[in-house]
C-alpha cells in the first residue's frame, strides 16, 4: 500500500510497512492516548512501522500502568518519549524519560511501569548478520 501525496502526515503514518514512513510521535501519543484500548484500559500501544526483521510500537501508560514481566523473542530497544518510566530487569530498576534509552538482550525478563502519564517507543528488532 503506498502513500498518496494529498494524505495528512497521520494519515500517511497508517501505512506501517511502506519503505518510508514519517511520524509525529506526539500526534500519535495524542491519537493513543484518546483511544478506547488507553481509556479502557492502564496502558496501550499502536504499531507505527513494521518492516522485515524489525517493528515499532508506541506504548502509552497512565500513572501506575504496568506491563507484568514478559519477554521478546529478539533483542529490544526502549527510548522514553514522555514521562517516566520505571523498567526493570532482575534485581535492576532504570528510569526510563525523554532522551534515554535503554537496550534488552533477546529472551530477557522485564517488567515496566509508568510512573506517571508517560509514553515509551519500543523497538524490536530481528534476526542480524554477525558483524
Amino acid at each position: 500500500m503506498g502513500t498518496d501525496s494529498s494524505e495528512t502526515p497521520r494519515a500517511q503514518a497508517h501505512h506501517v510497512a511502506d519503505s518510508l514512513v514519517e511520524v509525529d510521535l506526539a500526534t500519535e501519543l495524542a491519537a493513543l492516548r484518546d483511544s478506547d484500548s488507553y481509556q479502557a484500559a492502564d496502558h496501550a500501544a499502536k504499531t507505527i512501522a513494521k518492516q522485515p526483521g524489525v517493528r515499532v510500537v508506541l506504548i502509552a501508560f497512565k500513572a501506575g500502568g504496568q506491563m507484568h514481566e514478559h519477554h521478546a523473542e529478539w533483542a529490544i530497544t526502549v527510548q522514553g518519549v514522555h514521562g517516566h518510566v520505571e523498567f526493570k530487569v532482575a534485581d535492576r530498576v532504570v528510569a526510563l524519560m525523554p532522551g534515554r534509552l535503554l537496550t534488552v538482550a533477546a529472551g530477557t525478563p522485564h517488567h515496566v511501569t509508568g510512573v506517571d502519564e508517560s509514553a515509551v517507543l519500543l523497538t524490536i528488532g530481528g534476526a542480524h548478520m554477525p558483524s
